[in-house]
């Protein structure tokens, strides 16, 4: 809930400005998580002191700012852009503690298959070598942000699959077998529409866009996971960070 002092507001600016600015150092300061829907303009016009249209404009600045996500006839949401960094040692769990948002994974399923030639090639082994594969869907503070799969040989992880029931990040499974200093060698960015299924997944529509990462991690430059991770761009913002 907002705080008892919120309406104490700067009387040099237009009041929806004021309203805009209080409404942002709340949410800094932790009173709404990533994905919480703030209160509705019914209860923060009057606690402000003015119109739900003035209250409406300050929602649709922090909009526009990336800051809020308003939905017709459910309210507006927190969707303040998470900065995911893609340094070379920069991982899922590192980026979202940095943001003090709390890491966590689903995996939505887990397999082995042959290495396709492209496989093969991003992991380099041979073409028929088994490849584990980890589907996950990742959350930020239980808001969903990505959809990845990720591409380990088999024979770095022997019994991975039945061993690895769940984590909160795939570098927990690296370090299980013993992989602690990994390193992104290669990363290929690309914005696109998503699929109906990355849109269900992503919990977004079909019209807004993804941004695809496709990436390789190492250790020791022995190539251990080729992930394809699918993030919401309505949620993310990733930078490259050396």
């Amino acid at each position: 809930m907002l705080n008892e002092t919120s309406h104490e507001l700067m009387n040099d600016l237009p009041r929806w400005r004021q309203i805009e600015l209080m409404i942002l150092k709340e949410i800094d300061a932790g009173a709404f998580r990533v994905g919480e829907k703030l209160p509705g303009e019914n209860i923060l016009a009057p606690h402000f002191g003015v119109t739900r249209t003035t209250v409406r404009r300050a929602l649709a600045e922090l909009q526009n700012k990336g800051v809020l996500r308003i939905e017709r006839g459910r309210g507006a949401f927190v969707e303040r852009r998470i900065q995911y960094g893609l340094g070379a040692e920069s991982s899922f769990m590192a980026n979202l503690r940095d943001a003090s948002l709390v890491p966590a994974a689903e995996i939505l399923a887990k397999f082995e298959v042959s290495a396709s030639t492209d496989i093969a090639n991003r992991l380099q082994i041979p073409v028929g070598e088994p490849v584990l594969v980890f589907d996950t869907v990742g959350k930020a503070s239980g808001l969903t942000i990505s959809v990845s799969r990720h591409h380990l040989p088999s024979r770095l992880f022997p019994g991975a699959l039945e061993r690895i029931s769940s984590f909160s990040c795939i570098t927990e499974v690296y370090r299980l077998f013993g992989y602690e200093n990994t390193r992104r060698a290669h990363c290929h960015i690309e914005a696109r529409l998503p699929s109906s299924e990355e849109a269900r997944r992503l919990q977004q529509p079909r019209t807004e866009p993804i941004l695809e990462v496709q990436s390789l991690k190492t250790i020791d430059q022995t190539p251990i996971d080729y992930s394809v991770a699918r993030f919401s761009a309505a949620r993310v913002s990733v930078y490259f960070d050396n």
